[in-house]
Protein backbone atom coordinates (compact mmCIF):
# COMPACT_ATOMS: atom_id res chain seq x y z
CA UNK A 1 0.00 0.00 0.00
CA UNK A 2 2.88 2.55 1.10
CA UNK A 3 4.00 1.61 -2.58
CA UNK A 4 1.31 2.90 -4.39
CA UNK A 5 1.18 6.16 -2.34
CA UNK A 6 4.67 6.53 -3.17
CA UNK A 7 4.01 6.10 -6.55
CA UNK A 8 1.05 8.08 -6.82
CA UNK A 9 2.96 11.32 -5.30
CA UNK A 10 5.90 10.69 -7.37
CA UNK A 11 4.21 10.82 -10.33
CA UNK A 12 2.07 13.66 -9.23
CA UNK A 13 5.41 15.41 -8.80
CA UNK A 14 6.85 14.83 -12.01
CA UNK A 15 3.73 15.68 -13.75
CA UNK A 16 3.77 19.27 -12.20
CA UNK A 17 7.26 19.49 -12.58
CA UNK A 18 7.13 18.92 -16.45
CA UNK A 19 4.98 21.92 -16.72
CA UNK A 20 1.51 22.21 -18.79
CA UNK A 21 1.49 18.52 -20.01
CA UNK A 22 -2.65 18.91 -21.46
CA UNK A 23 -2.34 22.54 -23.25
CA UNK A 24 -5.22 23.48 -20.22
CA UNK A 25 -7.44 22.57 -23.35
CA UNK A 26 -5.73 23.49 -25.78
CA UNK A 27 -4.34 20.35 -26.73
CA UNK A 28 -1.30 18.15 -25.34
CA UNK A 29 -0.27 17.46 -28.61
CA UNK A 30 1.33 21.29 -29.10
CA UNK A 31 4.72 21.78 -27.65
CA UNK A 32 3.89 23.95 -24.92
CA UNK A 33 6.27 25.82 -22.85
CA UNK A 34 6.74 28.38 -20.08
CA UNK A 35 7.36 31.96 -20.91
CA UNK A 36 9.71 31.71 -18.60
CA UNK A 37 12.01 29.00 -21.39
CA UNK A 38 10.18 30.80 -24.33
CA UNK A 39 12.54 33.68 -24.99
CA UNK A 40 15.82 31.47 -24.81
CA UNK A 41 14.11 28.70 -26.90
CA UNK A 42 13.28 31.02 -29.22
CA UNK A 43 16.19 32.88 -29.41
CA UNK A 44 18.24 29.46 -30.36
CA UNK A 45 15.48 27.83 -32.59
CA UNK A 46 15.21 31.27 -34.64
CA UNK A 47 11.51 30.90 -34.39
CA UNK A 48 8.52 33.28 -33.30
CA UNK A 49 6.79 32.88 -30.25
CA UNK A 50 2.90 32.47 -30.29
CA UNK A 51 1.70 33.37 -27.23
CA UNK A 52 -2.20 32.88 -25.66
CA UNK A 53 -3.28 34.25 -22.72
CA UNK A 54 -6.81 33.17 -21.47
CA UNK A 55 -8.57 32.44 -18.13
CA UNK A 56 -10.32 29.24 -16.99
CA UNK A 57 -13.05 30.74 -15.97
CA UNK A 58 -13.51 32.79 -19.59
CA UNK A 59 -16.37 31.52 -21.88
CA UNK A 60 -14.79 32.71 -25.20
CA UNK A 61 -11.68 30.36 -23.85
CA UNK A 62 -13.52 27.70 -23.45
CA UNK A 63 -15.18 27.77 -26.92
CA UNK A 64 -11.97 28.36 -28.60
CA UNK A 65 -9.95 25.45 -26.70
CA UNK A 66 -11.13 22.45 -28.73
CA UNK A 67 -11.03 24.25 -31.84
CA UNK A 68 -7.30 24.68 -31.52
CA UNK A 69 -6.85 21.01 -29.90
CA UNK A 70 -8.51 20.01 -32.86
CA UNK A 71 -6.90 21.22 -35.85
CA UNK A 72 -4.56 19.43 -37.99
CA UNK A 73 -3.66 22.59 -39.50
CA UNK A 74 -2.65 24.83 -36.85
CA UNK A 75 -0.38 21.52 -34.99
CA UNK A 76 1.57 21.28 -38.09
CA UNK A 77 1.93 24.81 -38.22
CA UNK A 78 2.99 25.66 -34.34
CA UNK A 79 6.22 23.04 -34.50
CA UNK A 80 7.41 26.38 -36.82
CA UNK A 81 6.89 28.34 -33.61
CA UNK A 82 7.42 28.51 -29.73
CA UNK A 83 4.83 27.62 -28.15
CA UNK A 84 3.37 29.20 -24.92
CA UNK A 85 -0.36 29.01 -23.29
CA UNK A 86 -0.51 31.20 -20.34
CA UNK A 87 -3.61 30.55 -18.14
CA UNK A 88 -4.90 32.87 -15.51
CA UNK A 89 -2.32 33.85 -13.47
CA UNK A 90 1.03 32.36 -15.26
CA UNK A 91 3.78 34.18 -16.87
CA UNK A 92 3.21 36.71 -18.44
CA UNK A 93 -0.50 37.44 -18.14
CA UNK A 94 -0.36 40.12 -16.15
CA UNK A 95 2.09 42.53 -18.24
CA UNK A 96 0.83 44.80 -19.87
CA UNK A 97 3.38 45.52 -22.72
CA UNK A 98 0.97 42.15 -23.94
CA UNK A 99 -2.10 44.37 -23.00
CA UNK A 100 -2.52 46.18 -27.31
CA UNK A 101 -5.61 47.03 -26.97
CA UNK A 102 -7.05 46.07 -23.91
CA UNK A 103 -6.99 43.33 -21.60
CA UNK A 104 -9.48 41.04 -22.70
CA UNK A 105 -9.36 37.26 -23.18
CA UNK A 106 -8.23 35.46 -25.04
CA UNK A 107 -5.42 36.89 -26.62
CA UNK A 108 -3.32 35.88 -28.94
CA UNK A 109 0.01 37.86 -29.01
CA UNK A 110 2.99 37.01 -31.77
CA UNK A 111 6.77 37.97 -31.07
CA UNK A 112 9.86 37.42 -33.59
CA UNK A 113 12.17 35.24 -32.25
CA UNK A 114 14.20 38.41 -30.16
CA UNK A 115 11.13 38.17 -28.11
CA UNK A 116 9.72 41.28 -29.32
CA UNK A 117 6.11 41.60 -29.50
CA UNK A 118 4.86 42.13 -33.48
CA UNK A 119 1.65 44.07 -32.87
CA UNK A 120 1.38 44.02 -36.87
CA UNK A 121 0.35 40.51 -36.52
CA UNK A 122 -2.89 40.71 -35.50
CA UNK A 123 -6.04 39.14 -36.25
CA UNK A 124 -6.94 40.93 -39.94
CA UNK A 125 -10.48 39.85 -39.64
CA UNK A 126 -11.34 41.85 -36.79
CA UNK A 127 -12.17 45.50 -36.89
CA UNK A 128 -10.33 48.47 -34.75
CA UNK A 129 -11.30 46.86 -31.10
CA UNK A 130 -9.84 43.30 -29.96
CA UNK A 131 -7.39 42.94 -32.72
CA UNK A 132 -5.22 39.89 -31.00
CA UNK A 133 -8.94 38.21 -30.27
CA UNK A 134 -9.57 34.78 -32.46
CA UNK A 135 -12.85 33.17 -32.28
CA UNK A 136 -11.68 30.48 -34.96
CA UNK A 137 -8.36 28.28 -35.28
CA UNK A 138 -8.97 29.64 -39.08
CA UNK A 139 -8.29 32.68 -38.45
CA UNK A 140 -5.11 31.77 -36.09
CA UNK A 141 -4.18 29.65 -38.65
CA UNK A 142 -4.04 33.25 -41.08
CA UNK A 143 -2.10 34.82 -38.90
CA UNK A 144 0.51 32.34 -38.07
CA UNK A 145 0.96 31.93 -41.73
CA UNK A 146 1.31 36.09 -41.99
CA UNK A 147 4.07 36.09 -39.37
CA UNK A 148 5.75 33.01 -41.20
CA UNK A 149 6.19 34.70 -44.31
CA UNK A 150 7.38 38.04 -42.56
CA UNK A 151 9.37 36.99 -39.67
CA UNK A 152 12.93 35.59 -40.46
CA UNK A 153 12.72 31.82 -39.09
CA UNK A 154 14.29 28.94 -39.89
CA UNK A 155 11.51 26.68 -41.56
CA UNK A 156 10.39 28.01 -44.38
CA UNK A 157 6.65 27.70 -45.09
Amino acid sequence: MNHIITLTLLSSIILLASGNISGGGFGSEYAWVSWSEAKTIASQQNKPIMLILHKSWCGACKRLKPLVAGSKAMLNLSDQFVMVNSEDEEEPSSDPTFMLDGGYIPRIIFLDSEGNVRPEFANKARGDKYKYFYPSSDEIIISMENVLKNINSKVEL
